[in-house]
């Protein structure tokens, strides 16, 4: 009796070392994607099993090898912070018109946020990301249409709770009706339900895509990531960069059951629009920008005290509209400050902005990296 269960201990054994090194030589396979190594865009990266907290920057890009436009803009970005001691996870989505200084060798004056994928890829939008927030950033995960759509019919669909019924619509214009209740997301579904902003506004949405990453992590099962490993590797071949390891991506699969017990802190800024040239953009209130920033940094333990959560914006601002697309009565509408007196603080044509790149070579969406260094301190 005891050498039988000794020999099915043993063959157990050997079957879990198997899949281990098994797993070890599938994931070798997403080095087939995990094609960008550029040294400067993270100028410290250390293995992520060895990291009790973690910063994450996910960018979506609003291309891919389908829609083939001449340039792109990171429409989805996100800050993710996870920190293992305290078990909380902290999200944190950027307005992609927000106006800000952009870091990049090709450009450097101020633009919306987005725009500096445009202009220096993946490097140019850790950069500027790391100024904005003075925060640093460890990793980044960037995905074009195509490698969005892929990961959720690999790994979904998604369950997610919808508070609010909308139409929305396909990148072919067709409606996709999400109704008040459970609905279980595809790819397609799942990025039209991210993309929308029409029915609120750009914070919104969002908060939309913090519901589907959410969804992501609690549908996203490690047996199952590891078993279709070469399947998910080959689908997202060309359609998603990051610079995280195969050995990083399997730790983190190895850790979706923690994660899933993980707190979920979301935050948000106070904003307000106003017009320069023509283009509608987002200024956020500077002691937004400076109390979320805080928050980010004591979510990933770099200070140690820990800012109020109740914060309403005093309405300084950098700005002035040159009402060249929405009248003040308009703007007011899109004003976080909720009708605080407002005062500028700013200094006289600061809202000049440069000209966006008309065309730049692009693979599958993906724009080059101009080696911007990340070092911001």
């Amino acid at each position: 009796m005891h050498i039988i269960k000794f020999g099915k201990s043993f063959i157990l054994l050997i079957v879990t070392v198997l899949i281990i090194v098994f797993g070890f030589f599938i994931f070798r396979y997403y080095d087939v994607f995990n094609s960008f190594h550029e040294s400067n865009v993270i100028n410290k990266h250390a293995p992520i099993s060895s990291n009790e907290v973690s910063t994450f920057l996910l960018l979506g890009l609003d291309n891919s090898s389908k829609r083939q436009l001449s340039t792109s803009r990171t429409d989805g970005m996100m800050v993710v912070v996870i920190n293992k001691r305290t078990k909380v996870i902290t999200l944190c989505n950027l307005l992609r018109d927000s106006f800000t200084k952009i870091y990049s060798k090709q450009y450097t004056g101020n633009q919306r946020i987005e725009a500096a994928y445009t202009y220096g890829g993946n490097a140019a939008s850790v950069a500027t990301v790391e100024h904005f927030l003075n925060l640093p950033i460890d990793y980044f995960i960037t995905f074009n249409w195509d490698g969005f759509t892929q990961v959720i019919d690999d790994v979904g669909p998604l369950k997610v709770n919808i508070n609010k019924g909308f139409v929305g619509q396909n990148f072919q214009g067709k409606p996709i009706h999400f109704k008040k209740r459970i609905n279980y997301l595809d790819g397609r579904s799942a990025l039209s339900f991210a993309r929308e902003r029409h029915v609120d506004n750009d914070q919104y949405r969002g908060f939309r895509q913090q519901k589907i990453l959410e969804a992501l992590i609690h549908n996203a099962h490690g047996t199952k990531i590891l078993k279709n490993s070469a399947k998910i590797a080959d689908d997202l071949t060309g359609k998603l960069q990051t610079n995280l390891t195969s050995n990083d991506i399997l730790s983190e699969i190895q850790q979706l059951s923690k994660l899933k017990k993980y707190k979920i802190n979301r935050l948000t800024f106070q904003w307000r629009t106003f017009d320069t040239a023509g283009r509608s953009m987002v200024e956020v209130y500077p002691d937004s920008q400076k109390h979320v920033s805080e928050q980010l940094r004591f979510a990933a333990g770099l200070t140690s005290t820990e800012p109020s959560k109740i914060f309403q914006t005093n309405g300084k601002y950098r700005y002035k509209s040159d009402e060249s697309v929405q009248s003040i009565s308009d703007e007011k509408l899109e004003d976080t400050a909720y009708g605080l007196p407002h005062h500028y603080i700013g200094t006289p044509n600061n809202i000049k902005t440069g000209q966006l790149p008309e065309q730049v070579p692009l693979k599958n969406g993906f724009r080059a990296s101009d080696r911007t260094n990340t070092t911001y301190h």
